[in-house]
């Protein structure tokens, strides 16, 4: 009777805490090693034993819909501050921007460059190059650049090259000058 009530207690107090139910699991299983009688200790263990069958199932039905979650949300990666793989950018108006193409078969293939002229050049307070492209874009040189290019209107039009770099930077190249520039877009 004392074993009966005691495995019933066991399973009792597995399903009641919802907090942790593995660990609950192997307290029970834990609380199975105390009792002296060899039947009574057998049909804890029996108990205990299906409560952790039970939590493991969950556990393995919850592991099995977790990575669909995780790729929506960038996966592993993404726990250690790295981007999700970015998708490819098929059109020059949305290069230097987050891509917003969905990924499609037959889809045009990624521009890693794009070239244009500069209809305005100026520099900031800071001594840092903006850039207004023919295409419409404007483009910044980052506060960390510690390039300087000097470009008075009496050279004349600058052409330009804006290429994809490392870790989703962006490299401008002026025809003419042998430099490079660290830019971002803002607009």
């Amino acid at each position: 009777m004392r074993s009966v009530l005691l495995a019933g207690v066991a399973i009792l107090g597995i399903g009641a805490a919802q907090a942790s139910p593995a660990r609950d699991a192997l307290t029970a299983v834990a609380k199975c090693t105390e009792i002296a009688g060899t039947a009574e200790r057998l049909q804890c263990f029996d108990a205990a034993a299906t409560a952790a069958r039970n939590v493991l199932t969950e556990a393995d039905r919850q592991a099995a819909t977790k990575p669909q979650e995780e790729e929506s949300e960038g996966g592993v990666l993404a726990w250690f501050g790295f981007a999700p793989e970015e998708k490819p950018v098929t059109k020059p108006e949305d290069f230097g921007i987050t891509p917003k193409t969905e990924d499609r078969p037959g889809a045009p293939k990624e521009i890693s460059e794009i070239s244009a002229k500069v209809i305005e050049y100026a520099k900031n307070a800071h001594g840092k190059s903006l850039f207004i492209l023919d295409n419409g874009q404007v483009w910044k040189q980052v506060d960390g650049d510690t390039s300087e290019l000097y470009h008075r209107e009496s050279d004349g039009q600058m052409n330009i090259r804006i290429e994809k770099a490392i870790m989703g930077s962006f490299s401008l190249y002026i025809e003419g000058k042998s430099m490079k520039l660290k830019v971002r877009r803002i607009k």
